[in-house]
């Protein structure tokens, strides 16, 4: 069998060898001018067959390529519009919390007017009362002098010869002791209402706190109607206790409350008033006026001047950037340093 297969294969081997050389011969026997020009066809067959395949190749290309384009421009629009879509979205999200946050604002706003409208009417109740019962006060203590002196006044007018020279002389202190108590009264009431609408005009110069300390002193001791003293003391240095303010008044403001209302110094309990002026801490730009025993504070109740002294103490202190401050018959005074 193996036999039979070889001898066929031998065969089939011996056809197409046979029919390869026939062929080859009768190319060979064709003239050269017919070879190119088969030649020739066979390439010009390809060069159509390549060309036809290339635009074809070169059409689906072309094809797919503007499909593609297409297609990218329609994804384009659709994330274009997607992008407004969502920014017009994001833009009303943030004007809404724009919104509500402004919503806030005003509801704290108007919460807030209004917390400060209940205060401020309530301290305008407390206010109006105080000046009803300030002026009631202040209104007495005008009436009292005043009278004094139109009835001194009336009888002097009236029946001058029948007053005795001694009587005389009393009436005469009393007219005057009055007519400057009244004096006292008003231009404390005037100087205080100038200082509370800040219509009050200052003449500011830069002057020695100790100074103007010691200068009080003096004064209070100078018509005080008794021998009792004055304390004072300073522990700061000489140079370093320059103010600017209006030295007359806080002079006149000091003296003022080292004073009782009748003029006297006195003793409040049993204590001489002293001043001790110092530094309110180490190296600190700030002066503080301790004036302990202070016998203003003793008759206060009592008589409306030495609380409008105190007020007005207050007031031109505050306008100055400084403290008033009163602890258990001490009178505390912070002042600004140059």
């Amino acid at each position: 069998m193996k036999t039979i297969y070889i001898i066929l294969l031998i065969s089939a081997s011996w056809f197409f060898a046979t029919a390869s050389f026939a062929q080859t011969d009768s190319l060979e026997k064709l003239p050269t001018d017919e070879l190119l020009e088969l030649y020739h066809q066979q390439l010009k067959q390809q060069k159509k067959e390549k060309s036809t395949t290339y635009h074809e190749y070169i059409n689906q290309l072309s094809n797919s390529f503007q499909n593609k384009t297409i297609q990218t421009n329609h994804n384009k629009q659709k994330t274009l519009f997607y992008c407004c879509l969502l920014i017009g979205l994001a833009g009303c999200i943030f004007f809404l919390i724009f919104i509500i946050y402004k919503s806030q604002n005003i509801y704290k706003r108007l919460r807030k007017n209004q917390e400060q409208t209940r205060l401020l009417l309530e301290n305008t109740e407390d206010i109006n009362t105080a000046k009803a019962r300030f002026l009631k006060e202040v209104s007495y203590k005008i009436r009292t002098p005043l009278n004094t002196v139109m009835g001194f006044s009336e009888i002097l007018a009236e029946n001058p010869e029948l007053i005795e020279p001694e009587d005389l002389r009393t009436i005469s202190e009393s007219i005057q002791s009055n007519s400057q108590e009244l004096q006292q009264l008003v231009n404390a009431v005037l100087d205080l209402s100038r200082l509370e609408s800040g219509m009050m005009k200052f003449e500011l110069s830069d002057y020695s706190i100790g100074q103007v300390c010691q200068d009080a002193v003096s004064i209070v001791c100078l018509h005080s109607d008794n021998d009792q003293h004055v304390g004072f003391s300073n522990s700061i240095a000489i140079g370093y206790d320059r103010i600017n303010t209006d030295v007359s008044r806080l002079t006149q403001i000091i003296s003022g409350l080292l004073q009782e209302t009748a003029g006297t110094i006195g003793k409040s309990n049993g204590e001489e008033p002293r001043i001790h002026l110092s530094n309110c801490k180490e190296n600190d730009k700030t002066a503080c006026i301790r004036i302990y025993h202070a016998p203003i504070l003793y008759d206060t109740d009592k008589d409306s001047l030495g609380s409008i002294r105190l007020q007005i103490a207050q007031h031109f202190i505050e306008h100055f950037g400084g403290q008033f401050g009163i602890d258990s018959g001490n009178i505390t005074i912070t002042y600004p340093l140059k």
